[in-house]
């Protein structure tokens, strides 16, 4: 075999996980040219990243490698209880299904592979890193103040139990800042998923943050899906503290230049685009909760009766199984003024002049293409970081709104819509929204920051 770099990098194949990672894996393919990059995916997840008509659109040194996910066939559902046992199967079978994909890339590139570049979830790379006398690099998808519990979760576990013991009320404990922790003094106990606070001999997901926790210090670098400019400063000091290297190359699914003009019907199939062209500047609340969260159905029934009742113009993208969910005669009564798809091109939709608000579960990707296209955000936040992200939204940036009382309810999103598409607070967030654009433009452009850590991580890949 050759002596050339050879990159094998691991993807987690579920949510919004592969696409920040799929579009790095090309920006450094077309950079480290010299390096020949394996991808490795289930073939699901690979024929949405890289359909097969496409892949000779590839860089010439990238080369796709499907996976078996050790999922039955059947086992490939959406809602959040399926996800984690999906990514419990899934991860229980990574080590054999990794090492048998990565033999084979081997044998095809002639070449050893050199390193690991692997999404951070997949904790069982470092230990096949490890088996490899390779370094392993790995990438945060996720926002980096919810990194930050993972190293403070035994802090938390201690409170809660506290505040138990103590008899504390469960919501005046929830709401109150978590100042024992400089990292995540912005944040409130509520804004920290349940699941995670559990015992981790019983709780699967509380299991996967001790493994991260174990391992991810043991990486050669870490990479976020973020920018050093949005965070607070001594969130990433702590995170610094942590880890040998860390850096910051910035969203990798949001870009700070114009959208293209997506004209042909296949680029827009449902039309978004072109109804949007006839409403009127920052009139429009686009809605959607991302691919896993599922509002109940009171919920999408009230956020329906706000639309209509505030005679909002509205995009909403939402799965067709839930639009038996809103009020009879919804669509009628709307008429012109509503526009219902089952998937739209949520870039290119906040980035549309008509967009005014973005009703959101606060994903972390979703948020920052939201700060690209301007648009402040009504915040619905569900689960994992979605209560970190919000709080970022609504305290730190201050770009947006929460939903009262954290479900949606009719009053709370007559509100809400007042607030950010019609009052002088909603012409503020936006006037805010524009600056941190702004900022971050500066931050990915020529000489900034994402640029300078983005040359670091070409240097650790291409030198190991």
């Amino acid at each position: 075999m050759s002596s050339g770099k050879h990159v094998a990098v691991l993807a987690f194949p579920f949510a919004c996980h592969p696409l920040p990672l799929a579009n790095l894996l090309r920006e450094l393919a077309e950079t480290a040219t010299n390096v020949h990059f394996s991808f490795l995916s289930t073939a699901k997840s690979n024929d949405d990243l890289f359909p097969h008509f496409s892949r000779a659109e590839l860089p010439p040194n990238i080369v796709i490698y499907d996976i078996d996910d050790g999922l039955p066939a059947s086992h490939h559902g959406a809602t959040m209880e399926e996800l984690i046992g999906q990514t419990d199967g899934f991860l229980k079978q990574a080590p054999k299904s990794f090492r048998a994909a990565i033999n084979a890339a081997e044998r095809d590139a002639r070449k050893k592979v050199s390193c690991l570049f692997s999404d951070a979830l997949l904790y069982p790379a470092c230990e096949i890193a490890e088996q490899m006398h390779i370094p392993w690099v790995t990438f945060w998808v996720a926002s980096p103040c919810f990194l930050s519990i993972h190293f403070h979760i035994e802090v938390l576990r201690q409170l809660r139990h506290r505040n138990s013991c103590t008899g504390t009320a469960e919501v005046e404990a929830d709401d109150k800042a978590l100042e024992m922790i400089p990292a995540l003094s912005l944040f409130r106990m509520s804004d920290i998923p349940d699941e995670m606070l559990e015992d981790p001999n019983t709780s699967m997901v509380s299991s996967l943050v001790h493994q991260l926790q174990r391992v991810l210090p043991r990486a050669a670098a870490v990479i976020m899906n973020s920018y050093v400019e949005a965070n607070p400063a001594p969130q990433i000091a702590d995170l610094k503290s942590k880890f040998k290297i860390l850096l910051h190359v910035g969203c990798r699914t949001v870009s700070f230049s114009p959208p293209p003009v997506l004209t042909s019907r296949n680029l827009d199939p449902t039309g978004c685009l072109m109804w949007l062209d006839t409403k009127d500047p920052r009139s429009v609340a686009y809605i959607c909760f991302g691919t896993v969260a599922i509002p109940s159905p009171t919920e999408l029934s009230a956020l329906a009766e706000a639309l209509e009742s505030t005679g909002t113009s509205f995009l909403w993208s939402i799965k067709e199984h839930m639009m038996v969910q809103l009020p009879e005669g919804f669509l009628e009564r709307t008429g012109p003024r509503g526009k219902i798809v089952s998937w739209a091109p949520q870039s290119q939709v906040l980035s549309h002049p008509a967009c005014g608000a973005y009703v959101t579960h606060c994903g972390y990707n979703s948020v920052f293409e939201s700060i690209a296209g301007g648009v402040p955000m009504i915040c619905k936040p569900f689960w994992t970081d979605n209560m970190m992200n919000g709080r970022l939204v609504k305290e730190w940036w201050g770009i947006g709104v929460g939903v009262e009382g954290k479900t949606i309810t009719k009053s709370g999103m007559v509100t809400a819509l007042e607030v950010v598409l019609r009052s002088e607070d909603g012409k503020e967030m936006r006037n805010k929204v524009c600056e941190l654009r702004e900022r971050l433009v500066e931050a990915a452009g020529p000489g900034g920051s994402v640029e300078t850590d983005f040359k670091t991580l070409v240097e650790v890949i291409s030198t190991s």
